[in-house]
């Protein structure tokens, strides 16, 4: 075992993306590392879906427990407060920033270590261009799941319905309740929209989905991928997004996917191949949704293999497990070179 490995984040009471990835990431490095999971909650507050051992998870109460590690932190809140913690007890420690969103704001307040992980090219394009980070070291790895694939519960347009499935956090960012304001009384009766997942507008959503013919809301579903696999679509139309997991189930399952032009969504669905581009318009939005009813068998089938395909070449959990490994291993060879230099503070190196 070389040196230690502790990924950090927020939130790990509520069940995400983000977290996810941390999640999987460390259950990569852990083969080849002693790595642990910092926190911020209690241990019994974490989410019981991430599945984290009471012997790997530490809750964050003494900042010299940082020092001589490297720190994979996986939230940019989380990263100006570890930056903070750093310069401020002299730290001496080696940080990756893993970059999961497209932000527009706090420019002024975010602080960013020289190795950082982008995991679409859209966040690196934000990175670059928005935060004038060029002359960090900005690597780009995509997000990466494992092949869980279930057999088709359904066959395509089973009993002339088309099912769409829209799994993520219930919130404006994702723009469930503003989906089902500004469609209702629009779509075709043969389309099904369902939005799986929890989250702070969950109750409203509930209770406008209720009664209506063509949106139904499911709540948190615990066995995710029998749901996609019962689903003709994935659908995300957000204000904002990373490179969504959610999307990546869907290609993993071979299905087409129906996004927006927002952070990563055209690198896991590309319109024309597997994807169907969802424009800013919610009359043009609901033209596009309703165009599926006369959409040909064999084209679906076409998309289907195109994004099982996609999955196979770039979003699978070895290469990304790899990638990192790669990446580790690199600022582990830096940071025993910097150690090992004498002549200056083993500090005076790190940024």
């Amino acid at each position: 075992m070389g040196v230690k490995i502790v990924s950090i984040t927020s939130d790990l009471d509520h069940f995400g993306g983000a977290q996810k990835v941390l999640m999987d990431v460390h259950e990569g490095l852990r083969t080849e590392y002693d790595a642990k999971i910092l926190g911020f909650q209690d241990f019994r507050d974490l989410h019981p879906k991430y599945g984290i051992r009471s012997s790997e998870y530490i809750r964050f109460n003494n900042p010299f427990y940082l020092n001589n590690k490297i720190l994979i932190v996986h939230a940019r809140n989380v990263m100006a407060f570890i930056m903070v913690l750093k310069r401020l007890f002299f730290l001496n420690t080696k940080i990756l920033y893993v970059s999961h969103n497209v932000y527009h704001n706090h420019r002024r307040i975010s602080f960013f270590p020289d190795d950082i992980i982008s995991i679409s090219q859209k966040v690196t394009g934000n990175l670059l261009d928005y935060f004038k980070l060029k002359n960090r070291r900005v690597r780009l790895i995509y997000n990466g799941i494992r092949d869980e694939v279930f057999p088709a519960r359904r066959s395509y347009r089973e009993d002339g319905r088309i099912v769409i499935l829209y799994s993520a956090r219930v919130n404006a960012v994702k723009r469930q309740l503003e989906l089902v304001e500004r469609l209702s009384g629009k779509l075709h009766p043969g389309l099904s929209i369902q939005f799986a997942g929890s989250g702070p507008d969950y109750e409203v959503l509930k209770e406008k989905c209720s009664g209506t013919e063509n949106f139904m809301a499911l709540g948190f579903v615990e066995n995710v991928h029998e749901l996609v696999s019962h689903a003709d679509y994935l659908m995300l139309f957000s204000v904002q997004e990373g490179l969504p997991i959610s999307l990546i189930e869907g290609i993993m399952h071979g299905k087409p996917l129906l996004v927006n032009d927002v952070g990563g969504n055209f690198e896991i669905g590309i319109p024309g191949l597997n994807g169907i581009a969802l424009e800013e318009d919610w009359d043009v939005l609901a033209e596009t949704l309703n165009g599926l009813i006369s959409l040909p068998a064999t084209t679906y089938s076409r998309m289907s293999r195109h994004s099982r395909e996609r999955y196979e070449t770039m979003f699978t959990y070895d290469d990304m497990v790899a990638n990192y490994l790669n990446v580790i291993r690199e600022l582990e060879i830096n940071y025993s070179k910097e150690n090992l230099n004498i002549g200056q503070s083993p500090n005076s190196n790190f940024h």
